[in-house]
């Protein structure tokens, strides 16, 4: 399960950039067994900004260690987004950040 966001967001001309990094081992079955530890990996990550769904992904153990994200929506200065993340096992956590 992701431990930690890293989270930065900044507006330029009504178009708000984002990047962010999750911490998390996304150690699918087949790797956990190599491990020899439990299977581990982000499933689903939603961005909200004013309640509004600007980011959403579905993905599977099959991405890196901590991954990371970037993507662009049109927003102003101010607003907060909202990212929530769901792991395998039914874990969620949230991060905030306030967009610069």
């Amino acid at each position: 399960m992701a431990k930690k966001m890293k989270i930065k967001a900044k507006e330029k001309k009504g178009i708000v950039k984002v990047k962010a990094m999750f911490t998390s081992l996304m150690a699918d079955k087949e790797e956990a067994v190599k491990k020899g530890i439990k299977a581990s990996y982000i499933k689903y990550i939603v961005a909200k900004v004013n309640d509004v769904i600007v980011y959403e992904v579905t993905m599977s153990g099959f991405m890196s260690e901590n991954p990371l994200i970037k993507f662009k929506f049109n927003g102003k200065k101010g607003d907060k987004i909202v990212f929530t993340t769901i792991d395998n096992n039914g874990k969620e956590q949230t991060g905030k950040k306030k967009i610069k």
